[in-house]
């Protein structure tokens, strides 16, 4: 089996060579690995880092540089990376975070162990507070259900992040699962679209991950109207794409209309935070309120009135219970709870009503 690593680079000179030792340290005596590091064009001593780190390593794995002309994003720069590999497999990787010391070995175990998996997905440390991404699994578990391993995306049962996934090549090149270029978070179109296409997915409870948590993030910063216009914007396309994009009814057993629409509305509760946050141009503000009018009347044309309910909190004047602590500190445990009793409307919809 060949593993295609593909590790962006941009402004991270302070962590690229702990994340490169991390992939040069792991035992790979059961695969062939390449490693392909994409340039964004930073200004920084990155690159610098990594032709040293590069040139001092002598071991299997074979490392590639790849370089963009101008600096193009996160996206752009993994879509380049899977562009270029040729492994069975591709794994992502952050460039200011990094592997444990058996992480990938146990990755590429366990994907032997179960060749069948398309996706196979670790465990995953936050350093900054030391909570588990999968803190309720004690085994590896195998889910051949796309009722089942979907739905667990749709609840964010199933994290989101690109990155410390085992991902089979070709069900990214033939069902084109590619990033948003231009955008930011573009993760959660991306994890929608490559979950929507996948035949089984793998868990496992094994932490082979270290997240580098980074205190000047986008949802908690007072951002320049700039960044705050970009930010909110990433929100609204990624948005439009998801409405574009509801799953196929007939692919599943259950009805996904619930668990999709909160799906939806959770990805645009980030956006709303920062737009009471930050100034934010009028032109974005109207389009924040036309995406989130097209999600409450898709609500209402499946009949989902609870939900469509729940949607008005993203309007004024109830938009007001944003700017509650309370509401928003219990915000998942709302959501939660209106999944479940939404659901319980299941049997009077019909399931292609998507």
């Amino acid at each position: 089996m060949k593993l295609s690593i593909v590790i962006p680079v941009y402004h991270v000179e302070k962590y690229i060579q702990r994340c490169l030792e991390s992939v040069m340290s792991q035992d790979l005596a059961s695969a062939e690995v390449e490693c392909i590091l994409v340039d964004d064009c930073g200004v920084d001593g990155s690159m610098d880092i990594v032709r040293r780190t590069i040139e001092a390593y002598h071991g299997p794995i074979c490392f590639q540089v790849l370089s963009h002309d101008v600096n193009r994003g996160l996206s752009a720069a993994r879509n380049t990376g899977v562009s270029h590999s040729t492994g069975d497999y591709v794994l992502f990787m952050d460039s200011d975070d990094y592997l444990t010391p058996d992480g990938l070995t146990y990755l590429l175990q366990q994907q032997q162990a179960h060749p069948e998996a398309d996706l196979v997905i670790g465990n995953a440390l936050m350093k900054k507070d030391g909570k588990l991404l999968h803190p309720n699994l004690s085994e590896p578990w195998l889910i051949d259900c796309p009722d089942i391993f979907f739905r667990r995306m749709l609840r964010h049962q199933i994290y989101l992040y690109a990155w410390n996934k085992l991902i089979r090549r070709s069900v990214l090149t033939e069902n084109k699962v590619t990033f948003i270029e231009g955008i930011l978070y573009e993760d959660q179109s991306w994890s929608y679209h490559l979950f929507s296409v996948v035949s089984s997915v793998l868990l496992l409870p094994q932490v082979t991950y270290i997240y580098e948590w980074n205190d000047s993030s986008i949802v908690h910063a007072q951002l320049t109207l700039e960044r705050a216009d970009k930010t909110v914007n990433s929100y609204i396309i990624s948005t439009r794409w998801l409405l574009q994009h509801r799953p196929i009814a007939q692919q599943y057993a259950g009805n996904m209309a619930v668990d999709y629409l909160l799906f939806i509305a959770n990805y645009l509760q980030n956006a709303i935070d920062i737009a009471q946050r930050n100034k934010v141009s009028p032109d974005v503000l109207r389009h924040l309120r036309t995406v989130k009018t097209a999600l409450l009347l898709r609500s209402l044309r499946y009949g989902r009135m609870l939900v469509t309910l729940f949607l008005l909190t993203l309007f004024w004047p109830l938009r007001l219970l944003q700017w509650l602590f309370n509401y928003r500190h219990h915000y998942y445990e709302t959501e939660w709870v209106v999944n479940r009793l939404a659901h319980l409307a299941d049997p009077l919809h019909r399931k292609n009503s998507l």
